[in-house]
């Protein structure tokens, strides 16, 4: 049997909580991580016989190879699983991020996929209403569990979403 495999989708300043965590969750199954930096302005076509991946731009007008896993983020993820003693893995699926992240979590096997809520502001809630909640597509689209890590919570009263006279 193989170790547990947790898929986390992360992001460049990304609060540190969703990775540490994974990273406990992941030490405590005995199994590894596998962060996800999902490229949204890439679409796969198909994966050549030899690993070599296909991609195609969502807007054609727009020449540019997937761009790689950040250095930064990657230092700074495998430095806090280190630190938890964890094994750590880096993929840069493409596409729209549920799909991608459900795509990847079918490929390695995985127990889970982690997530973290989405940022608090106008621009983030623009994208969620336009684009939905990644948790939530994952939630409902894929046989999975899914972890929804909340980045801001909040204590009683109000909620984000709750409008103010």
């Amino acid at each position: 049997m193989t170790d547990p495999v947790i898929v986390v989708g992360v992001t460049p300043g990304q609060p540190d909580i969703v990775i540490r965590h994974a990273a406990k969750l992941a030490r405590k199954l005995n199994g590894r991580l596998v962060c996800a930096f999902v490229d949204t302005g890439q679409m796969s076509m198909f994966e050549g016989a030899d690993g070599t991946l296909m991609a195609m731009p969502l807007d054609p007008d727009i020449v540019e190879e997937p761009t790689p896993f950040p250095d930064s983020l990657r230092d700074k993820l495998a430095t806090i699983c280190s630190d938890k003693q964890v094994t750590v893995e880096f993929r840069r699926p493409l596409g729209e991020p549920a799909i991608a992240l459900a795509e990847l979590a079918e490929h390695e096997q995985a127990y889970m996929i982690m997530v973290g809520t989405r940022r608090p502001g106008l621009r983030s809630g623009i994208a969620e209403f336009f684009g939905g909640s990644v948790a939530a597509h994952l939630s409902h689209r894929q046989p999975r569990p899914v972890i929804v890590i909340p980045l801001t919570p909040t204590a009683h009263g109000e909620l984000p979403w709750d409008e103010t006279d």
